[in-house]
């Protein structure tokens, strides 16, 4: 007698028998099922594993659609099982060919990503390294504009016309002068032209004269402009007393000042004090002295002395 082997239908156990055992009932080792020994299935031929086959075609089906690895990989595992289990089965190196096939594909996919990844990360940190080099290099200017309301609506706005910056080195401080509407009583300071108005610090930066228009211009926004002097300001003097009223033939006066982010203007016909003294001309800039105070509540008070550049007449 000799030994075959068979599957449990039931459980797909590997049983061993005898051929005289063919046609008998047996209970499966396994599950207990109750089967009926075949015939002897030695020499006959064996199926071939589905799931081999599909390991090998999804695995090489990565030539044309890149992610057939993954299925490759999983059939390839799964009849490895199958095929440890059921004897009965052929297909081992199908299954292996497409286990082979499909970790190569995916070292592949798994390289490609890394050296992609590598060439984003090295693309933004070169990004970041070039951006923080412009910003510790360039400069932003911004440039903030605001409109000045004029309270005299009959005396238009004067168009600014730039004015020559007298350079100095000395530290100005606000004119020590007090305020006193006897203009006949006022002094010229020593010192260069400073003070306040509406409280606030005031230090000439620049004056310039043209077509009878004196402007003269602090570096903190605030402005004194006196309108409808003489033609020409060379060796002039001028002393306008603040009781004197309302003469038309007044110097008008007008101040501007920066009230957190709006620009206030106020113009003055009388009730103000001026002297104003001015040398001759040497390049076309004229040293001068200055005592003006306005009837404000703040008492605003300009004095000192100062340099006036002549422009081009109109």
């Amino acid at each position: 007698m000799s030994e075959f082997k068979f599957s449990c239908p039931a459980c797909s156990q590997n049983i061993s028998c005898d051929t005289a055992s063919v046609g008998t009932q047996i209970a499966c080792p396994n599950c207990n099922a109750t089967i009926t020994v075949p015939k002897e299935t030695a020499g006959t031929a064996q199926r071939t594993s589905g799931l081999a086959i599909a390991s090998l075609v999804c695995s090489l089906s990565s030539f044309v659609t890149c992610v057939g690895w993954l299925p490759g990989i999983i059939c390839g595992h799964l009849a490895k099982s199958r095929l440890r289990r059921n004897p009965s089965l052929k297909g081992s190196g199908l299954a292996t060919a497409g286990l082979v096939i499909g970790y190569l594909f995916l070292m592949s996919e798994v390289g490609t990503t890394a050296v992609y990844v590598w060439r984003v990360s090295n693309a933004v940190k070169h990004g970041f390294e070039n951006a923080r080099q412009n910003l510790a290099t360039n400069k932003i200017i911004v440039v903030q504009t605001q409109s000045i309301t004029v309270s005299n609506k009959s005396q238009p706005p004067e168009p600014v016309t730039p004015a020559t910056t007298v350079a100095t080195n000395q530290q100005i401080e606000p004119a020590k002068s007090e305020w006193t509407a006897d203009i006949s009583k006022a002094s010229f300071p020593d010192h260069p032209a400073s003070g306040k108005l509406h409280g606030i610090d005031f230090a000439v930066k620049t004056a310039s004269f043209r077509n009878g228009d004196l402007k003269i211009r602090a570096g903190n926004g605030t402005f004194v402009d006196i309108f409808h002097l003489d033609a020409s300001i060379e060796g002039h003097s001028y002393e306008i007393q603040s009781d004197e009223g309302g003469n038309t033939n007044k110097p008008l006066v007008r101040m501007t000042w920066n009230e957190g982010d709006v620009i206030q203007t106020s113009t003055f016909s009388k009730r103000y004090g001026m002297k104003l003294q001015f040398d001759q001309a040497i390049n076309r800039t004229v040293s001068a002295k200055i005592y003006l105070c306005f009837p404000d509540d703040s008492k605003s008070c300009v004095a000192g002395t100062f340099e006036v550049r002549l422009l081009k007449q109109n």
